[in-house]
C-alpha cells in the first residue's frame, strides 16, 4: 500500500501533516475514524465529519455521534483538526496494524521536512559574520538528526513488523529529534505560523495513537 509505506512519508515531507493524514485515512480506514488505545482520535475536520464508522484495535462499529465527547479543535496553518473520544470498547489487538505503522512513517516525513526547513533557515542566517551552518554545534545537531532519520527509516521499511512498545519508542525518538531541530530555529520555530506548530500536532498524534502500553499490575 503506497500511503502505508513511502507514499505517506513523502506526502508528509512535501505537503504537510493534514494532506498526509487525509491520504492515510482514505487508504487504510475509509469512512472510518481510527481510535487510539484510549479511544481518542485526531483527524482533519473534513475527514472526521464524513466518517460513519469507528475502529479500535480490530473492532469496528457504526459511529454513534451522540456518544462522543465534545470535540476539541486544533488549528494548523489554516487547517482544522478535530480531537474527540468515542466510547467504543477496546477490540482485539490488530496483528497487522498498518495504521500505526503509517502514522510512524508520517511523523518521520514531517521530521524530515523540519530538517529541510532548518537547513533553509540557517543557511540565510549569520553570527559574527559567519553562516550559522558552519558552527560546530549546529553541524553536530544537524548530523545527529540526519542519522536519526536514516535509522528510523530503516526500522520503518516495507517489511516492518513492530510491537506497540517498539512503535512507542520510535515515536519518542522522532519527538526528541524534532525538539533538537526546533532549538536550532530559535524563536522562529515556535511562532504559531512556524514549523513548531506542525511539530506540536505531530506529538499530539503520537499521544493519541501511540501511547506506551500500560505496565502490568504487580501481584499482591
Amino acid at each position: 500500500m503506497t500511503a502505508a509505506h513511502d507514499g505517506v512519508r513523502r506526502t508528509a515531507r512535501d505537503a504537510g501533516l493534514v494532506a498526509a493524514l487525509t491520504a492515510l485515512q482514505a487508504e487504510l480506514a475509509p469512512d472510518t475514524i481510527p481510535l487510539g488505545p484510549a479511544g481518542h482520535a485526531l483527524l482533519p475536520e473534513s475527514v472526521a465529519a464524513a466518517a460513519h464508522g469507528v475502529r479500535r484495535g480490530a473492532r469496528t462499529a457504526p459511529r454513534e455521534r451522540a456518544a462522543e465527547n465534545t470535540p476539541r479543535t486544533v488549528r494548523l496553518h489554516g487547517d482544522t483538526l478535530v480531537a474527540l473520544r468515542h466510547p467504543l470498547p477496546p477490540g482485539p489487538e490488530d496483528p497487522d496494524d498498518l495504521w500505526a505503522l503509517g502514522l510512524a512513517r508520517l511523523r518521520l516525513g514531517l521530521s524530515e521536512a523540519l530538517l529541510d526547513g532548518c537547513l533553509e533557515h540557517l543557511s540565510a542566517r549569520t553570527f559574527g559574520g559567519s553562516p550559522l551552518l558552519v558552527r560546530q554545534l549546529v553541524q553536530d545537531s544537524l548530523a545527529e538528526a540526519l542519522t536519526d532519520h536514516l535509522e528510523l527509516g530503516e526500522l520503518l521499511g516495507p517489511d516492518a513488523r513492530l510491537t506497540a512498545g517498539e512503535l512507542a519508542a520510535l515515536h519518542r525518538a522522532v519527538t526528541r529529534t524534532d525538539r533538537v531541530l526546533l532549538r536550532l530555529l530559535g524563536g522562529h520555530g515556535f511562532r504559531t505560523d512556524g514549523p513548531g506548530q506542525s511539530a506540536h500536532v505531530s506529538e499530539l498524534l503520537a499521544d493519541v495513537y501511540a501511547a506506551a502500553p500500560a505496565a502490568p499490575e504487580e501481584a499482591s
